[in-house]
């Protein structure tokens, strides 16, 4: 065998590509876990025991979730899917690991690539950060300034995507009122309730989406109203490409 060929069960770049991400991807919400915590008083050895016992209990649940959908749905992850199971972030997710492993990030942001533009973003991510504390420093009296966090402003909307606004503004009023009004006038209360009442909005989103999923959706029944057909409106109810092939392009 030669020196550089590449043996025969070689996964291939977009998986190798898709695997660190998703170290990395993982590695990253552990330690933001742990800051939280840090910042709530909690010890980090009862944070880590708590991240490893759920990450035990999760590796159970997420796997029999996983075989129920790809077993039980028909036409799953695709247009066809019952139920709205199109499953937008994994086909996100399956697309960008097939552009940065297969075709390469060198086609897509190097010279004359069609997303070479975003490299502005490298000095941008020098130039915000300085600006912003340029302008703390010189009006350090003016509350608002210190409000300005250029990291959440920039990460803070990939979270939102591929889904549109109706899934994410909810929670912007939510969070207005808890860390904006609440915290401004009744620190006191805010400080003991603000975090557990975090936790119970998660709990009960899940266990109210699993009774309305099993009790309603799986059995056909969905009522006819703005907040249900909203999100099939747009390019979520259709594809709506950038650019369309010519006759006898192909990609």
């Amino acid at each position: 065998m030669g020196r550089n060929r590449i043996p025969q069960r070689w996964p291939g770049p977009h998986i190798l590509t898709r695997d660190r991400y998703v170290t990395c991807a993982h590695t990253l919400s552990f330690a933001n876990d742990l800051k939280l915590a840090h910042y709530v008083k909690i010890p980090p050895r009862q944070t880590f025991m708590a991240q490893v016992v759920a990450t035990i209990v999760s590796t159970f649940i997420c796997t029999a979730v996983l075989n129920f959908q790809m077993n039980s749905i028909p036409n799953v992850c695709t247009p066809e899917a019952p139920n709205g199971m199109v499953c937008p972030g994994i086909n996100t997710f399956f697309t960008a690991s097939v552009l940065w492993g297969t075709i390469g990030p060198t086609k897509i942001f190097g010279v004359n690539g069609q997303y070479t533009a975003l490299m502005v973003g490298w000095p941008l991510g020098v130039a915000i950060p300085l600006i912003i504390w340029a302008i703390q420093r010189q009006f350090p009296k003016q509350k608002w300034t210190r409000q300005i966090h250029p990291v959440l402003l920039i990460s803070g909307a990939l979270s939102w995507a591929p889904y549109n606004l109706s899934w994410t503004l909810p929670s912007v009023w939510i969070g207005w009122l808890s860390w904006m009004w609440c915290k401004n006038r009744f620190v006191g209360f805010w400080s003991k309730y603000n975090f557990v009442l975090s936790a119970a909005f998660s709990t009960g989103i899940s266990i109210s989406a699993t009774i309305i999923f099993f009790a309603l959706e799986w059995s056909g029944i969905e009522p006819d109203w703005w907040g249900n057909n909203v999100v099939y409106q747009g390019c979520e109810a259709k594809a709506c490409p950038l650019k369309k092939l010519g006759s006898g392009e192909h990609f």
